[in-house]
């Protein structure tokens, strides 16, 4: 309640009013489409389909993005954004997912570093074991050609290749979301103070911190373009040492993206015909939010 006067609130949506607020969405009704049904919105009456890929549809365009994209008026060092989601049934997971985007450069460009007094960009993705991970680009990314993280020809473990995919942290311990069941899902994100690298990522799914990526925690181990606190690669060799992620103060936190990104050579053989995702109570500010309270 009182959302619309908080002067923390930056943007919230419970689509009780269709698309209104949202910046930008794909016009395709059949992949996009508000929806009334008491009985599966989150709250009220309205939701968001935000996602509804077909098999067929992949067979005539082998990537297809269903998203709803939110430009802040304005953009802020540390920014929070709750939600909801529900992967109905045995959906498939997409090959990439959710996304917050900082400065002007184009977020979602793939192999390429951001320019640091431009911009930077991360996905939330969610993966077939139903397990969240971070998926990073910055202009101090590591690149996944060496095992020290560089592009040297030559290095150990030297892939062959120059390759600046995004860099991936999957927070340990975590527990698998069920399908057809509404998560809440928070995001932070802080920007470095320029020079350092006091910069962060943080998760939480129903209110319970699952992953943060702080100065001097978790601790694990960089290996090419994986951050590894957990699995067979993991070590516990060194401290995460927090995010440089921008080299000018002009550079801040201004988009989300409620997107959910398919390519017909990533789809599972057993993923069923259409891939649908809802998704509920949007929430964008520059403090924690929390879960919605009945």
């Amino acid at each position: 309640m009182g959302l619309e006067g908080d002067p923390r609130v930056l943007f919230h949506s419970d689509f009780e009013h269709g698309m209104q607020g949202w910046t930008s969405y794909t016009q395709n009704t059949d992949q996009i489409a508000v929806l009334s049904d008491t009985g599966v919105a989150h709250a009220g009456t309205h939701y968001l389909r935000a996602a509804q890929v077909t098999r067929t549809q992949l067979a005539a365009n082998q990537y297809i993005s269903a998203n709803a994209q939110v430009q802040l008026s304005k953009g802020v060092p540390e920014l929070y954004w709750r939600f909801y989601a529900r992967f109905v049934g045995q959906t498939a997971t997409p090959h990439h997912w959710v996304r917050v985007g900082a400065g002007s450069w184009y977020d979602g460009l793939a192999n390429t570093v951001p320019p640091g007094d431009q911009g930077f960009w991360y996905d939330l993705d969610a993966h077939a074991d139903h397990l969240l991970s971070f998926y990073a680009y910055w202009y101090q990314m590591h690149s996944g050609r060496c095992n020290d993280g560089t592009a040297v020809p030559g290095c150990a473990g030297d892939q062959g290749t120059t390759y600046y995919y995004g860099n991936n942290f999957s927070p340990a311990g975590q527990t698998a979301f069920s399908p057809d069941t509404w998560l809440c899902i928070e995001l932070r994100t802080k920007a470095n103070t320029v020079g350092n690298s006091d910069g962060a990522l943080g998760l939480w799914v129903n209110d319970a911190l699952v992953g943060e990526y702080v100065p001097g925690a978790p601790r694990g181990r960089w290996l090419r373009d994986n951050f590894y606190t957990w699995g067979p690669y993991f070590q516990d060799v060194q401290a995460f040492e927090g995010f440089d992620f921008r080299s000018s103060a002009s550079v801040l936190p201004e988009r989300v993206t409620l997107d959910a990104y398919y390519e017909l050579g990533t789809l599972p053989a057993e993923a069923p015909e259409a891939q649908v995702i809802l998704y509920d109570d949007v929430v964008v500010a520059t403090s924690r939010i929390g879960c919605r309270v009945p």
